[in-house]
């Protein structure tokens, strides 16, 4: 018996410290304003610029779902703290909805970004690449993209889940 109890309040006391300590810190929710630019080869260079654009996140601990441009491009994807500034920085990962591993078909982007955030202010901005494969109209290609967005609004948006 007596040794039960001091499990009993290690237990306690370990979860108290787990819900006392942040699990997610930086929070990416809200309306996010910017451009991206891509390179792209179908057997001949091209590029193409998106701007303005307008990305919604919608960030629940680790877990993200994104829209860019209204319903044109949505995502599932995955946020890692900034061990340092786990509340001001870190990075997100989306996948967009539909990718497979059957290059050829369809559209598939894999984007990964820097955030950097002020919880007090409300501000924050986003950058980084992304790759592509996909029929953008013009035939199937390979594409790498920039992404460059600031937050303009910290409301919680309206993104749909992937189909």
């Amino acid at each position: 018996m007596r040794t039960s109890i001091p499990r009993r309040a290690a237990a306690a006391l370990l979860l108290l410290v787990l819900s006392a300590s942040p699990i997610y810190a930086f929070d990416a929710t809200g309306t996010w304003t910017g451009q991206f630019s891509c390179k792209n080869f179908n057997g001949a260079k091209t590029t193409f610029k998106m701007k303005p654009s307008t990305l919604l996140i919608v960030q629940a601990g680790a877990a993200v779902k994104a829209d860019i441009d209204g319903g044109n491009f949505l995502y599932n994807g995955s946020a890692i703290n900034d061990a340092k500034k786990p509340d001001e920085k870190g990075e997100i990962l989306m996948v967009q909805c539909g990718t497979d591993n059957h290059g050829g078909q369809g559209f598939a982007e894999m984007v990964r970004l820097a955030v950097k955030t002020n919880p007090g202010k409300g501000t924050g901005s986003f950058s980084g690449p992304s790759i592509i494969e996909g029929d953008f109209g013009n035939g199937y290609q390979f594409a790498t993209c920039k992404y460059s967005f600031k937050r303009t609004g910290t409301g919680i948006p309206t993104v749909a889940d992937c189909p």
